[in-house]
């Protein structure tokens, strides 16, 4: 690594006035790349100065490193990067990813009627910000998108990001990048890794453990502390909610009173249904419940809150699934994660973690097994049929087993289980 001057502490006039508190520094390419330390540093790192011919100003970096031939490496990638972007008519000094996200998340919390999904958009953009550093927006290419991701993963607190997640978060970042070539501060969206995911089903409640889990709700709603016998009311049917309705769990948390009806009963001596108007993803819909006992749950949790408002009934607006205060609860997901690992019901059959999303899963997988028609259920929903081919495809012979056994009979006297044939 030759140095173009002779002394080694001369600043190089092309570059103007020497950064502060200078400690040393070096040139190259006579003056176009500048490396200098500071001295108010515990552990001095190189930073640069790049100067690109027929450009003015220049680009200031942090090496990130206090070796100076790696920072030597560093700063004539930089410029060589830089060169090609001047030839090419790019501007060297782009705005930085950090300020655009800043001004995204200013113009949308600006918008009266954000929505959610916007919402989770900027805080998931405010998060990855410390990730970009000094890093411009032309700079971006589809390995920073790839170390996103790999960043994002390690500061997960542990866990891994299922892979909907990292399409959902790849999603959010394009839609970001869109912005900024619609502002002109690029020119186009940098191409992303391709995103595979797999046809792996989501876990759900089998009939076992959904039995084991409600069984378990009836003795886990009895507690001593009148707080705490509050909370719990709240999850049990919770979760006895979207289990059978399969609502999503953004939508339960805007569901209000007014929100919902009761359906007259089609046939004599038959309970009348209900059904609830949702907003999600998808857009408004009607959801009619899986069995009328949705009823029975929700009036638990209108009785909850008529005896915390002395006697007077909510108001239609009122949120469902509030706290003491009436402002909707953010999240139940920690407290149904203690619920099901305390019930034994945690993991199904092939070990996968269940989670707050197994609920719906568990409405989807029952519904199907009861021979509603996928069309149908798809509608109910708020997805498609492709959506539920995919995932819950192994569901169908299950519920067409009257169909797929005609014709064919079982030696012996009693039902076989699994186990017991695989033993013969």
């Amino acid at each position: 690594m030759a140095q173009d001057n002779e002394n080694p502490g001369k600043k190089p006039t092309t570059m103007g006035r020497e950064p502060k508190g200078t400690l040393d520094s070096r040139t190259f390419r006579d003056g176009q790349i500048y490396l200098f330390r500071r001295q108010d540093y515990v552990k001095p790192i190189w930073f640069c100065w790049i100067r690109v011919p027929s450009i003015s100003g220049y680009v200031s970096r942090s090496t990130r490193t206090t070796n100076e031939h790696e920072a030597f490496r560093f700063a004539e990638d930089l410029y060589n990067r830089m060169l090609v972007k001047s030839i090419q008519g790019h501007d060297i000094n782009g705005k930085r990813v950090s300020a655009a996200i800043t001004e995204y998340v200013e113009a949308q919390t600006a918008t009266a009627s954000q929505k959610l999904s916007t919402k989770l958009r900027c805080q998931y953009l405010e998060r990855i910000k410390p990730f970009f550093g000094t890093l411009q927006l032309n700079e971006m290419t589809t390995a920073t998108v790839v170390d996103l991701l790999a960043w994002m993963e390690k500061h997960s607190r542990g866990e891994l990001l299922s892979q909907s997640t990292i399409k959902r978060y790849a999603t959010d970042l394009k839609v970001f990048l869109g912005w900024c070539v619609d502002k002109a501060f690029i020119v186009k969206i940098p191409a992303f890794p391709k995103m595979k995911l797999s046809d792996n089903r989501p876990p759900h409640f089998d009939q076992r453990d959904y039995a084991k889990l409600t069984r378990y709700l009836r003795e886990f709603v009895k507690h001593e502390n009148s707080k705490t016998v509050r909370d719990r009311t709240m999850l049990a049917n919770y979760v006895l909610i979207l289990a059978n309705t399969g609502i999503r769990v953004g939508e339960a948390r805007t569901l209000k009173w007014r929100d919902i009806r009761d359906i007259p009963a089609s046939k004599a001596g038959e309970s009348a249904n209900i059904a609830l108007y949702v907003t999600g993803k998808t857009g408004p819909r009607e959801v009619v419940a899986r069995t009328p006992d949705v009823k029975t749950y929700l009036k638990r949790l209108l009785k909850l809150r008529i005896d915390e408002l002395e006697g007077v009934k909510p108001t239609p607006d009122g949120f469902v699934f509030c706290n003491r205060d009436g402002e909707p609860i953010g999240s139940f997901k920690k407290s149904f994660a203690t619920l099901i690992k305390d019930a034994g019901v945690e993991f199904d059959s092939h070990g996968a973690r269940r989670s707050i999303y197994s609920l719906r899963h568990t409405y989807a997988t029952f519904r199907l097994q009861e021979g509603v028609h996928q069309f149908i259920l798809a509608k109910n929903m708020g997805t498609s049929t492709a959506m539920l081919e995919r995932h819950y495809g192994h569901t169908y012979n299950i519920a067409s087993a009257d169909e797929l056994t005609k014709g064919g009979s079982f030696k012996g006297g009693k039902k076989s289980q699994a186990v017991d044939w695989l033993l013969e």
